[in-house]
């Protein structure tokens, strides 16, 4: 099938043009306030099932051993079908899993992918996009979001596309949080796509962070992530919103963030519920190779929990640490489950231990901030930056015109050319401000008919009596995912995820001597503590 299209110059142009017919059709639909008689059933199952052959043509293309184990039969089907369903033991699919490590692929000319696939695997990429964003303004039909989602899920399973499993990723996050009756079904499917994994797959890291380090974590990994932070759903008016005006217009009810947070530990809870109950419930090897993805998944968790784009680390670590401690874990009649629960637990107890020594030796300025009571004179470098404690000449100095602290700009993120010459504010600074505005804005629009404020001074004294420095630090970073907002919108969910956590947990900020925020948390588990 693949070498016979990769030949026929004539299919791939057939098939781009349907392709492209596709994405026309998509970005209609994908618009926002179109007709409704555009969205007809058929012609959406039809786009879906076009590009589900064709996702699988590109990965058998992509990886010769997906092709040898995927042939098709003389019926058309598949010998090896990603809807298989699993028995009780796993045993027929650990048999399948296992058996790909003896499979073997005579090396060709047909293991080099064309220029013709790479454009119609960037062509998928882009109907997946648009499908995410079709998921949003149209509810589709149960058989279309399921379709999606083997369809998705089947991407991890290849090498050397990780654009696409990008966009699957996207996909499944937008069905995870557009379609709640499904979440356990997703779920589910994380779970079986672990097991299906060959072994020399297992710990395959393609997926980057935006750190300085370019580390790397496992794909599986960052769809969990994505998938608690899809979880605290985010207000429709708050994405509908075009500018800041617009926004502060919205009014929710006060207790939905809270109910959003609920939500998002909800699905952290199912999650490692269901991986404890089939780790209970395998057999002997079965179990080891489990434990084995477990450990790869906390060593993921850890890398990202640090990082403010990853906010959910936390808290997925957080409900692992409570059930392991638990009946499922330290309390288990299975002499392997306490085993299993006592090395997570002290990986993660380690790893903590390590960022508290972090934090206690470097001083970081912004921890300074959060300890120091307001009344305390402050006794501030007059001649080296605030951060680095750095005065060399080489470096030019900037001074924030409320503080009148110096800071260097690389210190404070932001280039040397973008400060200007006169009314800079450091970003504590800037924040405060924000917030007082904000405050201000919040208090004039509730403020009862009676009840005049006598001048603005008044309000502003009055607001910065009740902003803490923990809020500030927190708009800091609020503020810092804005501005490394991405083409999507994870990041919008990202900022709403921080706001609803704000609610019901007191989280530790800090900045580091480059100007890089990080993103601490303290997991609230007894052994950990101290």
């Amino acid at each position: 099938m693949v070498k016979n299209f990769q030949q026929d110059s004539g299919a791939v142009a057939t098939v781009f043009c349907a392709l492209e017919s596709i994405h026309a059709a998509l970005a209609v639909m994908a618009h926002d306030q179109m007709p409704k008689q555009l969205y007809k059933e058929e012609i959406i199952e039809r786009i879906l099932e076009f590009s589900r052959h064709q996702i699988t043509d590109v990965m058998s293309a992509y990886d010769p051993t997906y092709r040898a184990l995927h042939k098709p039969s003389e019926n058309g089907a598949f010998e090896a079908d990603e809807d298989e369903e699993f028995d009780a033991d796993f045993g027929s699919s650990s048999k399948r899993r296992r058996s790909i490590k003896t499979v073997k692929v005579k090396k060709s000319a047909l293991n080099k992918v064309s220029g013709a696939m790479n454009s119609i695997l960037q062509k998928l990429c882009t109907i997946l996009g648009l499908l995410k964003d079709l998921l949003l303004i149209e509810k589709l039909s149960d058989s279309c979001i399921l379709q999606l989602v083997k369809t998705s899920f089947t991407t991890f399973l290849v090498d050397n596309i990780q654009l696409l499993q990008l966009k699957a990723i996207g996909l499944i996050s937008g069905i995870f949080y557009s379609y709640t009756q499904h979440r356990t079904y997703v779920i589910d499917e994380i779970l079986q796509l672990l097991w299906k994994l060959p072994s020399s797959k297992r710990a395959l890291r393609t997926y980057h962070l935006p750190d300085e380090e370019q580390r790397q974590i496992q794909m599986v990994t960052a769809l969990l992530i994505q998938l608690v932070h899809s979880s605290a759903n985010l207000p429709e008016a708050f994405r509908k919103a075009s500018s800041g005006n617009s926004i502060l217009e919205v009014s929710i009810d006060a207790i939905y963030p809270t109910k959003c947070h609920e939500a998002a530990t909800e699905t952290c809870c199912l999650f490692w519920t269901r991986v404890l109950q089939r780790f209970t419930s395998v057999k002997t090897q079965d179990a080891n190779e489990l434990k084995v993805m477990m450990e790869n998944l906390v060593m993921d968790l850890l890398t990202t929990l640090n990082l403010p784009e990853y906010p959910a680390s936390a808290p997925i670590l957080e409900v692992l640490c409570v059930l392991l401690l638990q009946n499922a874990g330290l309390k288990s009649k299975d002499i392997s489950a306490r085993s299993m629960a006592i090395d997570l637990l002290g990986t993660i107890a380690t790893r903590l231990k390590q960022e508290a020594v972090l934090c206690s030796r470097d001083r970081f300025w912004i921890l300074q901030e959060l300890i120091e009571e307001d009344n305390v004179d402050k006794n501030y470098a007059k001649d080296a930056c605030s951060i680095c404690l750095d005065g060399r000449v080489e470096k030019k100095l900037f001074v924030c015109q409320v503080c009148q602290r110096l800071f260097h700009s690389d210190c404070m993120g932001v280039r040397e050319h973008e400060v200007p010459n006169r009314g800079w504010y450091c970003q504590f600074c800037l924040c405060r401000n924000q917030l007082l505005v904000l405050q201000s804005y919040c208090k004039s629009q509730f403020k009862d008919d009676g009840k005049k404020s006598q001048n603005q001074s008044e309000n502003n004294s009055e607001a910065s009596d009740t902003i803490t420095k923990l809020e500030i630090v927190q708009q800091m970073l609020l503020n810092y995912l804005q501005d490394v907002v991405s083409a999507d919108d994870i990041n919008l969910f990202v900022r709403w995820y921080i706001l609803n956590k704000a609610f019901s947990s007191q989280d530790c900020f800090c900045i580091d001597t480059k100007g890089k925020i990080i993103y601490l948390q303290v997991l609230c588990v007894p052994m950990v503590q101290g």
